[in-house]
């Protein structure tokens, strides 16, 4: 009789947990979902501009880090969530791929010092000795606030790797002649030699990311043929990226001594620090410039002050876009990681036509930042995500240096969840 109490009540509790959980509505992508939350930064610990990947078994971590601008202490907590190939709850129990605790509190902050624009910056590092993960596959990392109501502030997207199988890439020239000079195409090889896969068309499949965007991921990759115990990725005119333009650049790592592109930096009327770079213009038919970039991450670094997350200031940055005639059909939006590539009305451009300028003013974090300018639809349906586009703004060009990332999935016939069985990075700019 004991035992039936004792298991009904830790069922009762994994339940509640559940309940709760599903009350607290979120998106399985990148997403921060109140305004007061600024700069998350996710990724390997001690590489955040890196693919959150981690190796299973491997004692890696990643490091969770976002700023409060409301400057009042919050209980956040944590969990995660199993996901199969196409972002969706993969069924699992957390029981079956959690080691430890279900949920936990995010257990450090400490507050801005020395800076204009307080906050608290609450960091986290996972996995640890509270919780560890036991499967590979796709993740999704939820914060919640923990206050009166239980409420989804922050979703990441992870993928954790058991490497099975190894992958081998090259970039290939476009099969269609209107995208040789501005796409690139890479083809991939998949061994399996380590596994006994008995039917490798229907049990494998691959996502390929540009840059670390799901956003445009191609995925749901099944292989065009085998080779004895190899998969080959080899489709003409399918796996295909536009190759954009070397990304633009914001420096903001000192104010003692601001970089060359700030025309102007000082404290405002508010009590801000405030900077204005020099006016940018359209690089969309301007020929292939190559210089070297961050592929649109971005790192919070601080060379006046040693303490990078707690006395960086956010300095209030004034961008000028200026253009030939304005875009009639269109809105001008910054995008990048910084944006969680999204479009977002926050990151929006303003048309100025006493200076044929598209004008925004946005609150960053001292740091490096790469981004660019896109834009989308002003009559885009307000019900659909906002698609970008950077033909019009960027150009986009075959020679451009851009990261690939390569993920395997694996199922086997009978099993209930999509494992990582594979992962590589490659670069358009590499020698075969």
């Amino acid at each position: 009789m004991y035992r039936y109490f004792l298991y009904s009540s830790i069922f009762l509790v994994f339940s509640s947990a559940s309940l709760t959980a599903q009350t607290a509505k979120f998106q399985y992508t990148n997403q921060t979902y109140v305004p007061h939350l600024k700069t998350i930064v996710f990724g390997p610990t001690g590489y955040p501009h890196l693919f959150p990947l981690l190796d299973l078994n491997s004692g890696e971590t990643l490091s969770l880090s976002f700023d409060d601008l409301e400057n009042d202490i919050r209980n956040y907590t944590y969990k995660v969530i199993h996901c199969d190939r196409d972002w969706q709850p993969s069924g699992l129990a957390p029981l079956e791929y959690i080691n430890g605790f279900e949920e936990e509190n995010i257990p450090t902050y400490n507050f801005s010092s020395r800076t204009l624009q307080n906050y608290i910056n609450y960091s986290l590092t996972f996995p640890n000795s509270n919780m560890s993960l036991t499967k590979s596959g796709n993740y999704l990392l939820v914060v919640f606030e923990d206050e009166e109501e239980k409420r989804a502030v922050i979703t990441r997207r992870f993928v954790v790797v058991d490497r099975q199988m190894g992958v081998s890439a090259e970039f290939v020239r476009p099969v269609e002649v209107s995208k040789i000079h501005t796409h690139q195409e890479i083809d991939f090889i998949v061994n399996f030699q380590r596994l006994s896969v008995r039917n490798a068309m229907a049990e494998m499949s691959a996502s390929v990311l540009q840059n670390q965007r799901w956003d445009n991921a191609i995925t749901g990759i099944k292989p065009k043929f085998l080779q004895s115990d190899k998969a080959i990725f080899d489709f003409q005119g399918e796996i295909v990226f536009p190759g954009g333009s070397e990304f633009r650049l914001i420096d903001l790592r000192s104010l003692r001594i601001p970089h060359r592109d700030i025309e102007y930096m000082d404290v405002n009327l508010d009590n801000q620090m405030e900077a204005e770079l020099l006016p940018v213009i359209n690089r969309s038919k301007a020929p292939h410039l190559a210089f070297i970039d961050f592929n649109g991450r971005f790192l919070i670094e601080n060379l006046d002050m040693p303490l990078a997350d707690v006395q960086s200031e956010y300095v209030y940055t004034l961008l000028s876009f200026k253009v030939d005639q304005p875009f009639y059909e269109d809105h001008v939006y910054l995008l990048g990681a910084i944006t969680e590539w999204q479009l977002k009305p926050e990151f929006q451009f303003r048309y100025n036509p006493a200076t044929s300028s598209y004008v925004g003013r946005f609150p960053l974090k001292q740091g490096y930042y790469n981004y660019y300018l896109a834009t989308a639809p002003s009559n885009a349906d307000p019900k659909q995500p906002l698609v970008p586009s950077i033909i019009d703004t960027e150009g986009s060009h075959a020679d451009t240096e851009n990261d690939y990332q390569i993920v395997i999935y694996y199922r086997p016939f009978g099993t209930r969840y999509d494992q990582v069985v594979g992962y590589m990075q490659a670069n358009s700019q590499q020698t075969n």
